[in-house]
């Protein structure tokens, strides 16, 4: 121990002796730094070579250091090559894309013209300006081969990922998992037990970062995933946060603010045009001679004075919603540390009532170097988000029933009269659904609610070492990191009951509205005798939730790399531990006070509640060498070995290898000299296996329960209750101990060119994966008695396979007017060969040997019966003598005219299926035609870029085609269960107009006035008979083909010139106006009476959002 002080202080006099000399070797170096096209660069690192001596330039692009005399400067900046010097000015250039740019791959970095695999990377500076409450709705159509589903809808709604073809695994019985999500290198579990469910927290994760904190994306998608090894079949999302840069502290805000209002609404009839339908609905049947033309139609005067009558509730109370996004970041770097915090704000407003969604996000870290050669990293991370949606009891359980219902309401039907809020009671005066009981206006004011407050905090820390001090082990990095997450979900819910009217006596000659039809006096109808109260519950309950989750993960990796001459070695060694843990609670109590305080001891009624709690944990062993000599002839060879507690001990483990090359051809001597336009040419391909652990933790072992008087005890009479007893427990009860992890063999092969100096780059990926042993459900039959379920087995073999071509052309035209124009476009399919077979109605199932996508099937329109005629020859032509279960009897003109096409099912001694030929039965379950192979199978994305100076524009339209699809069922028919298909209290979209309606003969109302006309030559059936109409049938087939402009960005950059006059310490001023989900160029729909862009008919529209947004740096 003597000995090493001794030698320390030596060590330090020496220093201190040398620094006088030192001092007088040095010198002052200046200069400025440009870029390619002489604009100066602002916060570029200049650093002295071999020595910790460094500046950064200031706003002007100079710089001014100190260093001993006859040093070399190197000038280095995020996306330009690295230029040494010895003072003076300098001019950067971009660094080639291929060669020198690093892209994040598992558990590192790589130069991009060293990946063998299918990585592909988000631009990231292409969402910056997208306000949205989900980071995963921005990247649509940005990433080939990763689909973007849904967040444009609901604020808090967020977006669904999938890469490839993942979602078809649904379609087979198992599960279509998002892929895995890794945020600087914690492992999010990608399929946690919450209840009785399954969650992505890494999908939450995700979705929960702003944008302004993350610096790059990395979307791995063939056998490269297999470093994440049991959860990366579905592929693997890697994000990396942003780190301070070298240099003074810089502060950074942007902020957006902006309205969203629906891309479309769809349009439904007037109050007018919707009496005149019910009156063709009720009085269609011609053989009907119990209609009363009275009371069970709209009298003339009363459709006179529906004319003049539009109560449309959704227009309303649907209003434009605001949304705001704020962000401030600080971050900075000296030689000892880089720091990095930010904080930001997302609020945005619903469009309907009681609905909202705001979250803070938070994020600090710090890299400190301890030594030369010893690093810390400490990083705190998290939100906290607030979410309100309507809660809505009344009739069922429905969050899209708050849009739906106010949609469809008949417009000749006021909220309220006076004082009364008032049931959507009909013609009939009566209750025909549940529905009629809701009431938009008295559920806002009524206090109900139902609120979220999620949390999720995550701590990151590591220690990393790097003998750069040895000759020997130079290039080894050891890192060890621990991260911890903490997740929270709270839900708090109310529902109470409230009172509506119905009135007794009403306005018109048929006793059928609401208002005075001329002649009237509205006193002699509204007091308070001419109403009757009615009760309604919605819910009528209290309810508490509380979800809490708790993860760990330790790591330690061991990394090499190095250069010796022409070869390049890479290798990683790591050991992964982890952990996670759940609790799911919730309390239901019934009947609470009006003045309830929301607690338990605020109602009555009965309590009831669950608990249930989950853990698993995992153990993996990786490992991975990547070679490459002269930058042309590349290898990678990795493994993982992991071990989790979901299986039983006898399938903990799993092992995942995978391998892969690449040939940069274009490094070759002789191809630069025969194709010199061709700048850069790579060949690549991988084969690995990857796996999913998609199973609850402990399925594979039993678990009992004891309930408590669940039950009498058999002879004993009714009224002994069984007291305590050992049970299965019912959600755990499917038990089998041999699953274990699904298999995904993954082949790749992969092209990446670069033509014409640059400015054409080329990718193209063809990939096959063989999914095998995939675990799924049986929907076997089990005798009750046995007393438990059919478990899950590993049983699936899907083959997927396809292709993704990307071109992207980027030019100039002068000095000053950039564009770039980019094209993704490709293509999947898949094959099943085994699964949980389904032989009901065989033909129209998945078969052994096709695709899971078994296209659009329905029946075969051959027209519609005009008269009684038809119906008597189309019987006898076709020996009919059961049509869509009616007896020729009960088929009426305005029905659509089915083709019999098959028979009964049959099977033969042989296990084959086959069918019977036309039976004159036509139902369907045996008649059904295929009216498409499948959904949308081709289509492209363009991502249009354009600047001219300081203005630049960006652009997305998006195209598909190829399939086809029917008209949404509810647009059809009244959509609620129970009630016959009754119009009386349902709107219908405005294509159901009856002068193009088919109407068998002219109805009179009790007066004798015509109130509808005959119209035997209208296009669409009679809506009377939507059991028959309103099946999925080629009569109401459509073109799935959309054609869209997604995204539209306007920017404008403030010079740097202007900046520096201004002294205010702004480096960058830019403002832009963004628009989403804008332009629909194709719409199929009959009256265009929805919009293909706005979503499904009825339910909560896409938003188009306009947002204005102001980026500052200081």
């Amino acid at each position: 121990m003597k000995n090493k002080y001794v030698k320390s202080l030596i060590f330090c006099l020496t220093m201190i002796c040398a620094l006088p000399g030192l001092a007088q070797n040095a010198r002052n170096y200046s200069g400025t730094v440009l870029d390619e096209n002489g604009e100066p660069v602002i916060g570029a690192t200049v650093r002295v070579n071999d020595s910790k001596i460094s500046t950064v330039t200031d706003i002007d692009g100079k710089y001014n250091l100190y260093a001993p005399d006859g040093q070399k400067l190197t000038v280095s900046y995020i996306g330009y090559k690295d230029v040494t010097t010895r003072g003076g000015k300098v001019q950067l250039t971009n660094v080639d894309a291929n060669l020198d740019e690093v892209v994040v791959v598992g558990y590192g970095t790589q130069k991009k013209a060293h990946l063998t695999g299918s990585v592909a990377t988000v631009p990231v500076d292409q969402i910056q300006d997208i306000a949205s409450g989900g980071l995963a709705s921005t990247l649509s159509g940005l990433v080939n081969g990763l689909s973007v589903s849904g967040g444009n809808a609901r604020p808090g709604e967020s977006a669904t990922l999938y890469v490839r073809d993942t979602n078809s695994l649904s379609d087979i019985g198992s599960t279509a998992q998002q892929p895995l999500f890794v945020i600087d290198g914690y492992i999010y579990p990608n399929d946690i037990k919450v209840g009785n469910t399954s969650e992505n927290l890494g999908a939450e994760a995700f979705n929960n970062l702003d944008p302004s904190e993350v610096e790059s994306i990395s979307v791995l998608k063939d056998a490269s995933a297999a470093v994440y090894g049991a959860r990366a079949a579905n592929g693997v999302i890697l994000v990396t946060t942003k780190k301070g840069k070298m240099g003074a502290p810089k502060v950074s805000y942007s902020g957006t603010f902006g309205f969203t209002d629906e891309v479309s609404r769809p349009k439904m009839l007037n109050s007018y045009d919707y009496g005149r339908l019910y009156n063709a609905v009720t009085a269609a049947d011609p053989t009907n001679i119990s209609l009363n033309h009275k009371t069970d139609l709209f009298q003339a005067d009363e459709l006179d004075a529906m004319k003049d009558l539009n109560y449309d509730l959704l227009d309303k109370y649907w209003k434009t919603g605001f949304t705001q996004k704020h962000s401030v970041n600080v971050s900075g770097a000296n030689e000892n540390a880089n720091y990095f915090a930010g904080i930001s704000y997302f609020d945005q407003d619903g469009n309907l009532g009681n609905l909202d969604y705001n979250r803070w996000n938070y994020r600090a870290g710090i890299d400190v170097k301890v030594s030369q050669w010893l690093g810390a990293n400490v990083t705190v991370s998290g939100d906290y988000g607030k979410q309100n949606t309507p809660l809505i009891k009344v009739g069922g359980t429905n969050s899209e029933k708050d849009y739906d219902l106010l949609l469809t309401h008949p417009r000749y039907i006021p909220e309220s009269i006076g004082d009364y809020p008032l049931a959507a009671y009909g013609v009939s005066n009566s209750r025909v659904n549940d529905d009629q009981y809701y009431a938009f206006d008295v559920l806002q004011n009524n206090g109900d609610y139902k609120k979220n407050m999620t949390s999720n905090l995550n701590i990151n820390a590591s220690v990393n070492y790097d003998f750069g001090w040895s000759k020997i082990l130079k290039g080894l990095k050891l890192n060890f990191t621990y991260s911890k997450s903490i997740n929270t979900d709270k839900g708090n819910e109310y529902g109470s009951s409230y009172t509506l009217y119905m009135m007794n006596q009403r306005f018109g000659s048929g006793n059928h509205l609401y208002t005075p039809t001329a002649g009237e006096n509205y006193n002699d109808y509204v007091y308070a005798g001419n109403f009757n109260s009615i009760t309604v519950s919605n819910g009528d309950y209290l309810e508490r939730s509380s979800i809490r989750t708790d993860n760990y993960q330790m790591n330690f990796t061991a990394q090499y790399g190095r250069d010796f001459g022409f070869h390049h070695l890479q290798a990683l060694f790591s050991i992964e531990r982890s952990e996670a843990e759940s609790e799911y609670q919730t309390t239901q109590r019934e009947s609470p006070y009006e003045f309830t305080t929301g607690q338990s001891n605020s109602a009555t009624g009965e309590t009831t509640g669950i608990f249930t709690r989950s853990e698993s944990g995992s153990l993996s062993y990786i490992g991975r060498v990547n070679y490459a000599y002269a930058d042309k002839y590349l290898f990678e060879f990795l493994v993982r070995s992991d071990a989790s507690t979901k299986f039983a001990p006898k399938n903990y483990w799993g092992t995942f290898p995978a391998a892969s090359a690449g040939w940069v051809i274009s490094e070759e001597p002789w191809f630069k000299e025969a194709l010199p336009w061709v700048d850069f040419l790579k060949f690549r391909s991988s084969f690995g296996l990857t796996g999913r652990d998609n199973t609850a933790a402990w399925q594979w072992m039993q678990v009992y329960a004891q309930d408590a008087n669940k039950g009498v005890v058999f002879g004993t009479g009714t009224g002994n209750d069984s007291g305590n007893r050992i049970t299965i427990n019912k959600n755990n009860s499917a038990v089998n101990s041999d699953v274990h992890w699904d298999k995904d063999y993954k082949f790749n092969f992969g092209i990446d060119a670069n033509f014409f100096d640059q400015r054409l780059a080329v990718t193209f990926d063809a990939y096959h994966e063989w999914n095998r042993e995939m675990l799924m459900n049986l929907s076997q039959y089990i005798e009750f008695t046995i007393g438990t379920q059919s478990a899950a087995v590993n049983k699936g073999k899907m083959d997927s396979y396809g292709y993704e071509l990307s071109f992207n052309w980027s030019d100039k035209i002068g000095k000053d007017f950039k564009y770039k124009i980019g094209i993704n476009t490709g293509y999947s399919d898949n094959k099943i060969l085994d699964m949980d077979w389904e032989t009901e109605y065989y033909y129209r199932q998945i078969l052994k040997g096709h695709r899971s996508d078994t296209g659009l099937w329905g029946m075969q329109c051959i027209g519609m019966f005009r008269n009684f005629q038809d119906i008597d020859e189309y019987f006898a032509k076709y020996n009919i003598t059961s049509y869509m279960g009616l007896s020729k009897d009960k088929v009426r003109p305005g029905m659509l005219i089915y083709k019999d096409v098959r028979g009964a099912q049959h099977t033969d001694a042989n296990g084959n299926i086959y069918y019977d030929g036309p039976d004159g039965i036509v139902d369907q379950n045996n008649d059904e035609v295929q009216l498409g192979h499948r959904s949308n199978p081709y289509g492209f994305t363009t991502n249009l870029e354009g600047s001219w100076k300081g203005i630049s524009l960006t652009a997305q339209l998006n195209a598909s085609w190829g399939g086809y699809s029917v008209l949404p069922t509810s647009a059809l028919k009244p959509w609620a269960a129970g009630d016959n298909g009754s119009v009386e209290y349902v709107n219908m979209p405005s294509f159901w107009n009856v002068d193009n309606m088919y109407s068998y003969q002219n109805v009179y109302d009790a007066s004798g006035n015509i109130v509808v006309k005959e119209n035997r030559t209208g296009y669409y059936p009679n809506l009377s008979y939507n059991s028959v109409n309103s099946v999925a049938s080629s009569f109401w087939r459509i073109s799935s083909t959309t054609v869209t402009l997604r995204r539209l960005t306007i920017a404008y950059s403030l010079p740097k010139a202007w900046l520096n006059h201004v002294h205010l310490g702004v480096e960058n001023f830019r403002i832009n106006v963004t628009g989403q989900n804008l332009i629909n160029f194709y719409n199929p729909y009959p009256d265009h009476f929805t919009n293909p862009m706005a979503g499904s008919y009825g339910s909560y529209p896409n938003l188009r959002e306009w947002t204005i947004g102001v980026n500052l740096t200081f």
